[in-house]
């Protein structure tokens, strides 16, 4: 995130310079690349080896194909908790579409990792949308910085770093909880075998000697068709 959006800033800057429409003499005069050393253009949403590349600890990570629909849920994401780095990914998918087409790969896999968590645990999945609302501020500012810093720039950025501060510690305390609330019960469990193991043995032994006899009890016998016959009846002539 952070690259993409220093990438963007610099483009920025650079076509709000009088010379940016200027051509370079020394590039205009040199010699034409060969066809082999063009590569083509990647189209949206395709996997590219050298930006899903395996991480330093070796593992790849699974690649993202961006449908139209991903590219939506993602923007909307985006719109939703930092509406100022959607206007910049508007401009990002015109200038730098490689750029663009990254950037949304890598807020979809945000989006879809943390969607798993919606369910099972709404509280963490706000937590988890505030760190990352926290640390997508902190980027953007941090690049902008780059390009010039000023005393408001660092004030926000200050700011934006003590935010993103308190939503990893929230996020932290949030699982030490849950991890506290596991260990409760992993020792209540603990307990209740050391303190009523023979009674917990006599209950597991009832039940399986009383499972065991309801599979071994045979079956109960249709009742026989009655054999007696009507005595005959004699008929007078």
């Amino acid at each position: 995130m952070a690259i993409f959006a220093v990438a963007l800033l610099c483009a920025q800057a650079d076509d709000a310079r009088p010379d940016a429409a200027k051509p370079d003499p020394a590039k205009t005069n040199a010699a034409p690349k060969s066809p082999a050393a063009k590569t083509s253009a990647r189209p949206a949403g395709s996997a590219s080896s050298k930006k899903d590349g395996p991480k330093k600890d070796g593992k790849a990570r699974p690649i993202v194909f961006i449908t139209p629909e991903r590219e939506a849920a993602a923007l909307t994401f985006v719109q939703r908790n930092h509406p100022e780095l959607a206007d910049l990914l508007a401009v990002l998918k015109t200038s730098q579409p490689e750029e663009y087409d990254r950037a949304v790969r890598d807020i979809f896999r945000t989006l879809d990792r943390i969607n798993l968590i919606q369910d099972r645990d709404p509280l963490q999945y706000d937590l988890e949308v505030a760190a990352w609302t926290a640390q997508s501020r902190v980027q953007l500012l941090a690049a902008k910085l780059k390009m010039g810093s000023t005393e408001e720039l660092l004030r926000k950025l200050r700011d934006a770093l003590t935010a993103q501060n308190e939503a990893k510690l929230a996020l932290l305390s949030h699982e030490r909880q849950k991890v506290a609330d596991r260990l409760t019960k992993i020792d209540a469990d603990i307990a209740r075998f050391e303190t009523d193991r023979d009674e917990l043995l006599d209950k597991q032994l009832h039940v399986l000697t009383h499972s065991s006899a309801d599979t071994t009890r045979p079956a109960k016998l249709l009742p026989k068709a009655s054999t007696k016959t009507k005595p005959a009846t004699s008929h007078q002539e």
